[in-house]
């Protein structure tokens, strides 16, 4: 038996058991059709993936409540197959644990500028509190945007707060913005200079499609809704690309309306055709480009880290889904808008 079959078939074997945990499409449907969170949670509680997670908390009922409590099942998972993964396929678990305390960030802040802050709900287990580079009790104890910011002093994320802050930036998205350039300029550049190998191809597709989008999203939206010059868009643009060409970016900066953008869009490698779906505002294009990406990885690479790369990733887009239908329920959206708003009905 190759080497590598044996190297991975552990790690691989229990990713596809922890596979058959993900909610199946009817249970989603079924889900928001409940007219009630608390129904909802108590559906939950009944279900192979999360009641685990529930158990022992019979107190949750309130959406903050719940929403926290499914985001940590993802913080369980993760660590789960990271403690079953050898030093030697733990680098891809440190650049997914950074986006997550970026993440983490990201939906701290929005309690700031949302004016939300007292709801704030922050279930973390033991793992992560023990490997963030940052107190979790600072951010819990935070009260302003001040506080939090001095809660970060000392850690890798300083420097990007200090720089926000002489330079002015008002609102979420400049704060959010700035973390994702950081976090994926970082991750990035960390891949391409560690040594040729298989890992290293799988990784450089995964972020290297990720960033490519990214930046065609924010071209599209730039153009579309914000109006904004050449120089501000690309200076809004994650510093990085794996095919598409700085030229290519740049002509696409410049384009004068939609119409002519995607004209350019069309001479890239990522056009499919004129059928191709370019809805970059609901990010529909870029999930199906992602999910594409991670199901061409493991059906190329069976035995490696494609197929754990590619249940985190589907098991984030499940806790996504799950917080869109409790927030849903909460506001009575009805079940079939809950349906469009998570892409149930694509």
């Amino acid at each position: 038996m190759p080497a590598k079959l044996l190297h991975y078939s552990g790690l691989v074997t229990k990713t596809r058991s922890m596979s058959g945990s993900l909610l199946t499409k009817k249970e989603l449907e079924q889900l928001s059709e409940l007219p009630t969170v608390n129904e909802a949670i108590q559906y939950l509680r009944g279900t192979k993936g999360y009641g685990a997670i529930f158990q022992g908390r019979e107190e949750i009922s309130h959406r903050g409540q719940a929403e926290a409590v499914i985001t940590d099942s993802l913080y369980r998972d993760f660590e789960r197959l990271y403690r079953f993964a050898d030093a030697s396929q733990r680098k891809p678990f440190q650049y997914i644990f950074f986006r997550y305390e970026v993440d983490l960030l990201k939906n701290c802040l929005k309690y700031f500028f949302h004016e939300q802050h007292q709801e704030k709900e922050l279930f973390m287990d033991d793992f992560f509190e023990r490997h963030t580079s940052f107190s979790l009790e600072g951010l819990k104890k935070a009260g302003t945007l001040k506080e939090f910011e001095q809660s970060l002093l000392g850690t890798k994320y300083e420097r990007i707060f200090l720089k926000l802050h002489s330079g002015g930036a008002e609102g979420y998205v400049d704060y959010a913005m700035a973390l994702d350039i950081y976090y994926y300029t970082t991750v990035y550049r960390d891949i391409r200079r560690s040594k040729r190998s298989g890992m290293q191809k799988l990784l450089l597709e995964v972020y290297g499609t990720q960033i490519d989008w990214l930046n065609l999203m924010w071209i599209y939206r730039s153009i579309r809704f914000y109006n904004q010059s050449q120089a501000e868009i690309f200076a809004s643009l994650i510093p990085a690309a794996f095919r598409l060409q700085k030229k290519e970016l740049r002509r696409m900066t410049g384009a004068s309306d939609l119409s002519e953008f995607l004209k350019l869009f069309a001479q890239t490698s990522y056009f499919t055709g004129k059928d191709a779906l370019i809805k970059m505002e609901d990010e529909l294009s870029y999930r199906k480009v992602v999910e594409g990406t991670y199901c061409r990885m493991s059906r190329k690479y069976p035995m490696s880290m494609a197929p754990v790369l590619k249940y985190l990733y589907e098991k984030e887009q499940e806790i996504d889904r799950l917080t869109s239908i409790i927030e849903g329920i909460r506001y009575q959206v009805p079940p079939r808008e809950i349906r469009d708003i998570i892409l149930l009905t694509i």
